[in-house]
């Protein structure tokens, strides 16, 4: 029995307009804070016909209870959640989408009220989230993989195909030995094996932090590691992406790296997004937004793109284009306002 058909007819009707899903949306799980100052929301959801059974205080085990391929969804309620050991969301059509704010960008190290927040901070895992599933949709809420060790590597390793994000807050790790590191820390990875990626689409979402700690090596926002013909086509729309490098004239780190061949096939696109080095009074900076090692045939849009606080857009031109146009190559880069 789908057990949505017992909860109240109006709950159904939002979470379908909120999730897209339609009427073919399959079993509800819920994911609410185990701290008892938040036991009003199952005092709520029994209200609204939900079965005790179907309350997790552990996405783990709320995880393993979605059946793939049914368009089953975890709606996770405001709170803090803790992780300790990498999830595999390895189930086809299987969705998780916060039920906070529906802006989840101010993400500090400690969850405000209204956050929805899954943080690692004590265990060396690779990544949060090994997203393996094929259309699978993660929404509204926020991630940090943020204990101190370059083992931690992301918060999403991504290797499934047309995944979507909107609303989406990875920030990535703030350790000294993950923003010293390569491929430490970064919000998102496209894994490096055949297919990993293909068609993904994120919107609405910030990748990165231009918070206190300064990166020194490595990816700020996302990492497309290469090596097997993979992320066919991906697509950020109206994103951002955030870091804080105060390294002058240096290739490293960057937001976006391409760091092999076939790292991106077809066409790697950025509509309407923005890339944002803090630097601390306006001293140093990086030199390139994006870094392309990947000589395999392919095509990085910036389609109608902001950029602040780096020299230049990529290190390689042959394979970057801007519909901006500038009389020095720079579409898209600001530039300081004449005053009248």
């Amino acid at each position: 029995m789908i057990k949505r058909r017992n909860l109240d007819n109006s709950l159904i009707q939002w979470i379908m307009s909120q999730t897209g899903l339609g009427p073919g949306i399959g079993e509800i799980k819920w994911l609410v804070p185990a701290a008892s100052a938040t036991s009003q929301y199952r005092t709520q959801l029994r209200t609204w016909g939900v079965d005790e059974g179907d309350m997790y205080t552990d996405i783990v085990p709320a995880e393993d209870a979605l059946v793939a391929n049914r368009n089953d969804v975890l709606l996770v309620m405001p709170g803090a959640y803790t992780m300790t050991a990498s999830l595999t969301w390895d189930k086809d059509q299987t969705h998780m989408i916060g039920l906070g704010g529906p802006n989840q960008r101010y993400c500090p190290t400690t969850a405000t009220s209204g956050a929805i927040q899954f943080k690692c901070v004590t265990t060396s895992i690779d990544s949060m989230f090994a997203v393996s599933g094929n259309y699978c949709q993660f929404q509204g809420f926020q991630t940090m993989n943020t204990f101190s060790s370059n083992a931690n590597r992301c918060d999403f390793l991504i290797s499934g195909k047309n995944t979507y994000f909107n609303r989406m807050r990875p920030r990535g790790g703030n350790g000294a030995n993950q923003l010293n590191h390569a491929d430490g820390g970064v919000p998102v990875i496209f894994a490096g094996s055949a297919g990993a990626g293909n068609g993904f689409l994120a919107e609405n979402s910030i990748f990165g932090s231009a918070g206190n700690n300064a990166r020194t090596v490595g990816a700020g926002s996302v990492l497309f590691e290469g090596g097997a013909v993979c992320a066919f086509s991906p697509t950020f729309r109206n994103c951002g992406f955030e870091m804080r490098c105060e390294t002058s004239g240096s290739s490293n780190p960057k937001l976006i790296h391409l760091a092999a061949d076939y790292a991106v096939d077809r066409l790697l696109l950025f509509d309407q997004c923005t890339f944002y080095n803090f630097y601390e009074n306006l001293a140093a900076m990086p030199d390139y937004a994006i870094v392309d090692a990947c000589t395999t045939t392919h095509m990085i849009g910036l389609k109608d793109c902001f950029m602040y606080g780096f020299d230049y857009w990529c290190n390689v031109a042959t394979f970057c284009f801007t519909n901006t146009a500038d009389a020095v190559g720079y579409g898209g880069k600001s530039i300081t306002i004449t005053t009248g």
